[in-house]
């Protein structure tokens, strides 16, 4: 029989003996389920985080090319930036409906 600290080969045993009609060791096959389930949500979490901090900036590098263009003495400048704000709302109001 397999150690359960050598994940792989457990799974494998395990597969085996439900095949063969014997009964399997569904506690550490709910453990193991709620292992993934743990690592997803943190690579999740990670990734989220990583790309707010790109998207942050981004956006601080597209505020600072408007600003060298002299972009907030001109019509189209404040029409852009008014756009953007909308769309900052826009993601703010809907991330914190899915909540």
């Amino acid at each position: 029989m397999a150690d359960p600290s050598d994940r792989q080969a457990y799974l494998e045993e395990q597969i085996e003996r439900q095949k063969r009609g014997e009964p399997v060791d569904v506690e550490w096959a709910r453990g193991e389920l709620e292992r993934i389930r743990r690592e997803q949500a943190a690579r999740i979490a990670s990734s989220q985080r990583n790309l707010r901090w790109l998207v942050i900036g981004a956006a601080a590098l597209m505020l600072v090319l408007w600003l060298k263009q002299n972009a907030p003495t001109s019509q189209r400048g404040m029409l852009g930036l008014g756009l953007a704000v909308l769309g900052l709302l826009t993601v703010v109001t809907l991330g914190r409906r899915r909540r």
